[in-house]
């Protein structure tokens, strides 16, 4: 794959995968009363760690930042381009794989180290959420969110693909 084209097809795929995400978090409020990602939160995460502050007990208690609800969500954002680049640089790269549903799931589920070791710790809840009141909603939501995020990182690879590649197209 081109250079040009990789770059487009990462940054559709994550840009794609963190909309769909953000799309399932409202539905499964919906469904289950879970509310989704208070992104002011993880902005202030974000903004706390060049002050050497990684974990808070909890991050609510921690100073509020401002602009931190923006900072969240640039930050979402800018994780979801990542990932996007990951997933597609290793299937493509890595593995000389196609994009797929499977993969997809399989680097979605993988990928929950992410915010079951770093992310989950330094908010306040203990790794895997476990200092949370019900330790099995973060650690299951997360999960299940991650594993969703990478079939969708697989379709929005297949959206850019169909772009950048039309039918017919040689």
């Amino acid at each position: 794959m081109p250079l040009d084209s990789f770059v487009f097809v990462a940054c559709v795929s994550g840009v794609f995968a963190t909309i769909v995400l953000d799309l399932w978090q409202r539905v499964l409020f919906v469904i289950s009363g879970i509310p989704p990602t208070n992104w002011a939160l993880i902005g202030r995460w974000f903004a706390h760690l060049p002050r050497g502050r990684f974990i808070h007990r909890p991050i609510g208690e921690s100073a509020a930042v401002p602009g931190e609800l923006a900072l969240g969500w640039v930050m979402h954002y800018l994780v979801g381009l990542i990932y996007g680049f990951v997933y597609v640089g290793l299937m493509t790269y890595g593995f000389d794989r196609l994009p797929s549903v499977s993969n997809g799931a399989a680097f979605g589920a993988a990928s929950v180290v992410i915010p079951w070791f770093i992310l989950q710790p330094g908010l306040g809840i203990g790794v895997m959420g476990r200092l949370a009141p019900n330790p099995l909603v973060p650690r299951l939501n997360a999960l299940v969110s991650h594993i969703i995020y990478g079939i969708a990182l697989c379709a929005g690879s297949w959206l850019a693909g169909i772009l950048v590649w039309p039918m017919g197209h040689n």
